[in-house]
């Protein structure tokens, strides 16, 4: 954990040499027309939104999922006394309309590289709309029995994500995915698909409550369908997210496959996303 807390510290305290406000965070507008962005942040829980960053800007991520349960009880100080999976991803935007990112979770030692890209934007005053696609691959270096850059351990996923925003309050969003070789410890190969939905209402511009659930439709599962939900906390630049999940997983060819644990018997676990945008 002491790596983690360095990290943390450091994304925290590194001074704002390009923002002109740290505590009131804007980016540098043109006069033209701003580009429509119906969501704050780039992501919601797990599941990507269709939200770019500017050309030549990066965010720096930082996510935990205890493993433990609330359910464990006092035993696991109720889900925080335990180990964790984390995820250190950094994006790069190498225009207005791409980010590229590089992502890593200490579970499976999964590495992750993905592209998302804008594919349409329509203003509407009622229901706008905001459309993107995400693609990626993820190699995972620790599966038991086989060398580390085994290409059985390489998986490819695709994403469409589709976000509106309603009322300028309620946040809208549909991303159906396809995971291939979603079993990676499987003889046969696997795919998973799926169809992403998530909710985000913003209570205030900077404080907003969301969740999201992301049911496999066919192919495989690893057990359950994945449920997220939580507080959204914006603020110089950075989004502070705590959330309670009946999923650990983070890296999106890991969390595409399912959840281990089903969300009605309560086997939910605490967990944070941390997000900052750099401007330099």
């Amino acid at each position: 954990m002491y790596h983690t807390l360095v990290l943390l510290l450091i994304i925290t305290c590194v001074p704002a040499v390009a923002q002109d406000d740290a505590s009131g965070w804007t980016r540098n507008e043109s006069s033209a027309l701003p580009p429509l962005e119906l969501f704050h942040s780039t992501q919601v829980i797990n599941l990507p939104t269709a939200t770019r960053l500017h050309a030549g800007e990066m965010e720096f991520e930082i996510s935990h999922r205890f493993i433990p349960t609330v359910k464990d009880g006092i035993k696991s100080l109720y889900g925080f006394d335990g180990p964790v999976n984390i995820r250190i991803a950094l994006g790069y935007a190498f225009s207005d309309n791409g980010i590229v990112t590089l992502g890593r979770s200490n579970l499976q030692d999964n590495l992750d590289l993905n592209v998302k890209h804008t594919l349409l934007t329509l203003r509407h005053d009622f229901v706008p709309l905001h459309v993107a696609a995400r693609a990626g691959a993820a190699i995972s270096t620790e599966i038991p029995g086989r060398e580390a850059w085994d290409a059985d351990n390489l998986q490819t996923y695709v994403q469409f994500i589709a976000n509106t925003l309603i009322g300028k309050r309620i946040g809208l969003g549909v991303v159906p995915s396809y995971l291939f070789n979603s079993h990676i410890e499987c003889v046969e190969t696997q795919y998973s698909l799926t169809l992403g939905l998530h909710a985000q209402y913003y209570i205030t511009d900077s404080f907003n409550v969301l969740a999201e659930w992301n049911p496999t439709l066919s192919g495989w599962r690893e057990g359950y369908n994945a449920m997220s939900f939580g507080i959204e906390l914006e603020t110089g630049g950075h989004f502070f997210k705590i959330i309670m999940s009946n999923s650990d997983l983070l890296n999106p060819a890991q969390f595409l496959a399912g959840a281990p644990d089903s969300f009605s018997d309560g086997a939910w676990r605490i967990g944070f996303n941390i997000t900052r945008i750099l401007i330099f």
